[in-house]
């Protein structure tokens, strides 16, 4: 008697096989009715789609690295070359949470240990729960479908960077990734200032919303849509420099380059956002009393600088809704009318109502940013998830960001770098955020609460090893 031989399959690979099957039986089929008319395109991106999923699980640190330049520059490929290219940063990062949920399905089949964080994926699971529902608004229509992706997208990166493999080779070639387009950015900011504006306005770019002045001087903007987010970009860039790589000529040479471009930002709340990064750093050199000083005046600046622009007489226009406009004047104002009166806070006024959701569903793919130019969303991150959740929301995504920072804090004290630098980020994200709507905000969010993921899943995994120097990055 023949006996039939039996394949041994592993049973984490039953979902990639099971899901190969289904993706040739459905091309088979295509072949078979529409032949030659099954657009070349959508076959194309299916099968990159998958390879990047392929490259997260296997590579998992030359696809973080090169999500960095490629999220940064997106927005200067949008103006300069190709309008339609804004939907790639979701494509992306679609790929990158279906490649954590394999990974996860796999460790689960091969009885392995699962990377990440309970707590934290329980709140995020809270803050997806209530962005779905919608109890504050009771409406699921496109707005609605932007906002539970804008604030969502991020969250779930920060647990893509906690599951993804190799956490600690992740981690490094994500630092040189992040320095080295830092500082990238930074030149081009920097030579801005010398093209001047109505060069800048020649090549595509629009006042209002690319181009900004303040007291007459431009603000540059490098290869991101405005001011702020390019500061909180270098920001990030500067935090890895400092933390993660060793003090030498290249990166002092480095580091003022970055702050050179930071300084032409004119963003005020990146130097309150300095100061926080160096407490941080003059910490983990033990400088504790200097760390208190400075982190104290960062504290006391924040404040000035909030009433200071809570006063501001600049006239702005603000969406409130698919069609509704108000011509508004400060930031106290306008907080004011975003969220109405205390008894809808529990809940909100509903996902999309408001703010960026709100601007986004009024387009498809791009918009002209002429239009964008006459636009403003709720200008303070904690207020645009009240405004969309409620406090409710805010307490789930406030967890988020405690349990982030509680972690780092152990892992801290037992001697890791990453941890430091899952700290700096979750610092530049939480200031940031206080007079900018930078939770949902591209790239910085998507960036900031990735990276976060590394480096907590580098510290996690024990990845105390010291950094190759800064010279072996690529320039």
């Amino acid at each position: 008697m023949i006996r039939a031989a039996r394949l041994a399959v592993p049973p984490a690979d039953v979902p990639i096989i099971a899901l190969g099957m289904a993706l040739t039986a459905f091309f088979a089929f295509a072949a078979s009715t529409v032949g030659s008319t099954l657009s070349l395109g959508l076959i194309t991106g299916i099968a990159v789609f998958f390879g990047l999923i392929a490259a997260f699980i296997t590579f998992p640190h030359v696809a973080v690295a090169g999500m960095i330049p490629l999220f940064v520059l997106l927005p200067t490929i949008k103006v300069l070359l190709f309008p339609a290219a804004g939907p790639l940063k979701d494509f992306v990062t679609v790929a990158a949470i279906c490649a954590a949920a394999v990974i996860v399905i796999q460790r689960s089949g091969q009885g392995q240990p699962q990377r990440g964080d309970v707590w934290m994926a329980t709140c995020v699971a809270v803050l997806a729960t209530v962005y779905i529902v919608n109890v504050g608004g009771l409406e699921w229509d496109v707005a609605w479908a932007h906002g539970v992706r804008l604030a969502l997208m991020p969250v779930a990166l920060l647990l893509v960077g906690l599951t993804l493999g190799q956490p600690a080779r992740t981690m490094h070639w994500a630092m040189v990734s992040l320095v080295a387009t830092a500082t990238v950015v930074a030149l081009y900011g920097i030579a801005q200032q010398g093209l001047g504006m109505w060069r800048l306005y020649g090549y595509g770019y629009v006042f209002d919303y690319h181009l900004r002045t303040f007291h007459g001087h431009l603000r540059s903007f490098g290869t991101l849509d405005d001011p702020f987010a390019y500061a909180a970009f270098l920001l990030l860039g500067f935090a890895a420099l400092i933390l993660w790589f060793r003090f030498g000529v290249v990166s002092l040479g480095v580091g003022t380059v970055i702050l050179t471009g930071l300084a032409f930002s004119y963003v005020r709340t990146a130097l309150i956002v300095l100061l926080a990064l160096l407490a941080l750093w003059l910490a983990r050199k033990s400088y504790t009393a200097m760390s208190i000083f400075l982190l104290g005046a960062a504290t006391a600046i924040a404040c000035v600088v909030l009433i200071v622009s809570s006063n501001t007489t600049e006239s702005r226009t603000v969406r409130t809704g698919n069609s509704t406009f108000l011509t508004i004047n400060g930031r106290t104002e306008s907080w004011r009318i975003f969220l109405g009166s205390p008894d809808v806070w529990a809940l909100g006024h509903g996902v999309g109502e408001v703010g960026t959701a709100a601007e986004r569903a009024t387009y498809t793919i791009s918009q002209d940013p002429k239009d964008a130019s006459e636009q403003r969303a709720v200008d303070s991150g904690y207020f645009a998830v009240i405004a969309d959740v409620g406090i409710i929301g805010l307490i789930a995504l406030l967890a988020i960001l405690g349990r982030a920072i509680a972690t780092a804090n152990t892992y801290v004290r037992a001697g890791s770098r990453a941890a430091w630098l899952a700290l700096a980020f979750v610092t530049v994200e939480m200031i940031d955020a206080v007079t900018r709507a930078s939770f949902t905000g591209f790239p910085t969010a998507f960036l900031a609460m990735l990276l976060t993921g590394v480096a907590l899943a580098a510290a996690t995994d024990g990845g105390r090893a010291v950094p190759e120097p800064l010279r072996r990055a690529p320039a």
